[in-house]
């Protein structure tokens, strides 16, 4: 068995879902991982996939397309070797989820991440959020992992200070504390 990426990009619409693991499942794919959301209807979707052996990249991304094609759903598809070794894999970290909210203008994704990349976190999720309060509007959620070597306070400052060049309120929650304070408890 070998592991591909199989990433996909195009309109959203019912069954699209079913479309592509049905040509997956044809191809005898087994699904290991799976990624799925919809931007502004655009369905976007990456599968990490075990295939039998004789089934390489190129002929994957051929069946899929061909697939695709046949059924009717219009979506690109590339298709890769599956990394080995992720990078979450090997280092320590401790699960943070960083919000930041203020006014909509260009850079604040930017700003924000280019702390997180000097000090060497990786941003697992990003999830944007325009409107949110009020006209022009916007909220971050970033759900990051921190290695165990970063001084935790000095990122936390860090950011704050960021958020605050960007006009943004930034909160930094382990993300055990994150998801404590916002779940929803029977009455």
């Amino acid at each position: 068995m070998h592991k591909f990426t199989a990433s996909f990009l195009g309109r959203d619409c019912p069954g699209v879902v079913a479309s592509v693991t049905a040509i997956m499942e044809k191809a005898q794919c087994d699904i290991i991982e799976v990624s799925q959301t919809i931007l502004a209807g655009e369905f976007a979707a990456i599968f990490v996939v075990g295939t039998p052996d004789g089934l390489d990249a190129a002929a994957l991304e051929a069946t899929l397309q061909q697939g695709l094609a046949a059924a009717n759903v219009d979506l690109s598809v590339i298709v890769r070797p599956s990394a080995e070794g992720v990078w979450a894999d090997t280092t320590p970290c401790a699960p943070f989820v960083v919000t930041a909210h203020g006014p909509d203008k260009p850079g604040l994704i930017a700003g924000m991440s280019r702390v997180f990349a000097r000090h060497g976190v990786n941003i697992e999720n990003l999830k944007a959020i325009l409107g949110e309060g009020g006209d022009n509007q916007a909220l971050f959620v970033f759900e990051v992992k921190v290695p165990d070597s970063v001084d935790t306070g000095r990122l936390r400052r860090e950011l704050v200070a960021e958020g605050m060049r960007l006009e943004l309120l930034v909160s930094v929650q382990h993300r055990d504390i994150f998801e404590a304070v916002h779940r929803i408890q029977p009455i």
